[in-house]
């Protein structure tokens, strides 16, 4: 009787492995609004996102690599071996770009078929699937569909496709920036013909100037557009989504800027030129309008989670992190040396 019974519970034990398999590598989608990530971090170049308590990053002590880490900083742990940008995460899934042909050629990626493209694993790092496997730039996963910028024939086009690989297809012949998508709706300024400010249904495709004028870096926080005003002297300007209401933030010409995911942080760099003469980054409250010098110099890549604000130095390539108080001032961040597993 044993005898019968042991090759019965062998055959169901692997039948449940294969539906557990199964299931695993089942695509789960997001609800049709979901955001991978803020559009502040991804005019950043997408270097850090958080979700669900956990920060997922392109970790610059190691070649960029993707990272996770807990919301506090803790835990540091490596995910893969892919240099990333442009990440996302909602649900169970990271979508990100991978740019691999600057690596050290290491055993880890000797097999590996392509150095880019844009890739879709699970949060844990495992089941990785190549979406589009060619170079891309501002990538930008909203709902269930990756938009990206990348090559055509004619130049730049911003290519789309779902998370599971299918209804690829091409959103734009422009090379606009993706990155900047609420409640159905990409905001964009034009690069042809004008640099006004536009919203694309993204439904039909269709598009409608919302403020005309010569504009540049369109973000979108709280019911409001942040933008760089060319014409102005690159100042930071801001308005609602329609356009109305519009009232510039920083006199003074900007690079770059972010805004903290509740809206009441701006952090923003200051470019004054004179060979980087009285060149600084700020954070203003933007209920109290107080704001902050917190360091002197360049920097670039300013990303923000719910706690705290990250920013590179342009001349040494270091980074820095500043937690998001009126009195937060910027800290030295050595991601490798936050934690002891390094994988």
């Amino acid at each position: 009787m044993k005898k019968k019974i042991l090759p019965i519970i062998l055959i169901l034990a692997l039948c449940v492995l294969v539906i557990i398999s199964y299931r695993s590598r089942q695509t789960v989608y997001n609800d049709e609004h979901t955001i991978g990530n803020s559009s502040g971090n991804l005019f950043n170049g997408g270097l850090f996102c958080e979700y669900d308590k956990h920060i997922y990053f392109s970790n610059p002590s190691d070649e960029g690599r993707l990272y996770v880490m807990n919301s506090d900083l803790s835990n540091l742990k490596k995910l893969s071996t892919d240099t990333a940008d442009g990440i996302n995460v909602a649900g169970k899934y990271i979508i990100y770009g991978r740019h691999n042909q600057n690596q050290n050629q290491t055993t880890e990626n000797v097999f590996e078929t392509s150095k880019t493209g844009l890739y879709r694993m699970d949060k844990t790092g495992g089941h990785l699937k190549t979406l589009f496997d060619s170079v891309v730039n501002m990538v930008a996963l909203y709902g269930n569909t990756v938009y990206f910028q990348h090559n055509t024939d004619t130049g730049f086009g911003i290519g789309k496709i779902n998370i599971d690989k299918s209804k690829e297809g091409e959103l734009s012949t422009e090379a606009i920036y993706p990155y900047t998508i609420q409640d159905g709706f990409l905001y964009y300024t034009g690069v042809s013909d004008n640099h006004n400010i536009y919203k694309m249904d993204l439904n039909t495709g269709d598009s409608t100037s919302i403020e005309e004028g010569n504009f540049a870096y369109v973000t979108a926080s709280n019911d409001f557009l942040y933008c760089l005003d060319l014409n102005n002297n690159h100042v930071l300007t801001r308005m609602k989504l329609d356009g109305s209401n519009k009232l510039v933030l920083v006199k003074e010409p900007t690079s770059t800027y972010n805004v903290t995911p509740d809206g009441m942080y701006l952090y923003y760099q200051v470019d004054l030129g004179n060979n980087g003469e009285g060149n600084a980054i700020y954070r203003r409250n933007l209920n109290s309008q107080e704001t902050t010098l917190l360091k002197k110099g360049t920097f670039s890549n300013i990303h923000t989670t719910s706690k705290y604000t990250f920013f590179k130095d342009c001349q040494k390539d270091d980074y820095y992190v500043v937690e998001n108080t009126d009195t937060g001032m910027p800290d030295t961040w050595n991601a490798a040396a936050d934690s002891s597993d390094k994988n």
